[in-house]
């Protein structure tokens, strides 16, 4: 089956920056809005989703029973940078095609290794990369630019609002043992947490702490709090400065 590169986007007609970095995109948003995205979208492909899918993480769980195996762009990334440029290099990638292929390869590695959930590094500095692990089975991907192949264990938790790419990166390492992690590049977002539209109208300090919270629910004592200490007592004062991690014994 082909890969399907798709950006996910809602209300941001005129703002999709996902679409200059790659091949033939697809912009999926639900039907009411496709009219706008055709107008200031022209030369993409517009698929629309019934408007009573509302939300990232339904629109993930609709858009990977629909296309199957799919790679996502969240519409504000506007950049792939190489982390193992030498020096004098420019990492900032410009060539679609380059970013198209990297893409497309990662998939066939993870068609190879039969993984289903595939994506790049949220790691930013050419200093944090080591270039004896450029590939992993066993780190998180990154919420803006990650792919799935299709199987009853891709599946996102529609009681999230937030941090899907948790969930899906903790469920799979759960029932399937490996994410595929490519951590020589980075795809990097524009103005993520002020851009109007998107997930903007309910990321905040408490959907942040019900996420988490539920996240860790499902997934015990591998989820660790930031602040959280070795004795399981918390260092910090509230949930507002809370972030996770996840270690998994396997």
């Amino acid at each position: 089956m082909s890969l399907r590169i798709v950006i996910p986007s809602h209300k941001r007609h005129d703002r999709v920056f996902a679409k200059y970095l790659v091949n033939d995109p697809i912009i999926c948003v639900a039907k009411s809005q496709a009219d706008l995205y055709k107008e200031y979208n022209p030369d993409c492909e517009i698929v629309t989703h019934p408007d009573d899918i509302i939300g990232l993480i339904p629109k993930r769980n609709w858009m990977a029973k629909h296309f199957r195996d799919l790679f996502m762009l969240d519409d504000d990334v506007d950049a792939c940078k190489r982390l193992y440029s030498e020096k004098g290099e420019t990492a900032r990638i410009r060539d679609h095609n380059e970013i198209t292929a990297i893409i497309e390869n990662l998939y066939d590695i993870a068609c190879l290794l039969d993984v289903h959930v595939f994506g790049f590094t949220s790691r930013i500095s050419p200093v944090m990369y080591d270039e004896t692990e450029y590939l992993s089975l066993d780190k998180m991907i990154t919420g803006c630019s990650y792919g799935v192949r299709y199987n009853k264990n891709v599946w996102w938790n529609e009681e999230l609002k937030l941090k899907e790419d948790f969930w899906i990166s903790c469920y799979m390492k759960y029932t399937e043992r490996r994410v595929l992690t490519d951590l020589r590049y980075n795809f990097e977002q524009k103005n993520t947490f002020v851009n109007a539209g998107g997930l903007s109208a309910i990321r905040n300090q408490d959907e942040e702490q019900r996420s988490i919270l539920l996240i860790r629910k499902y997934f015990g004592e591998a989820i660790r709090l930031k602040g959280q200490g070795n004795n399981g007592k918390d260092k910090t004062k509230s949930l507002v400065q809370y972030n996770i991690s996840a270690s998994f014994p396997y």
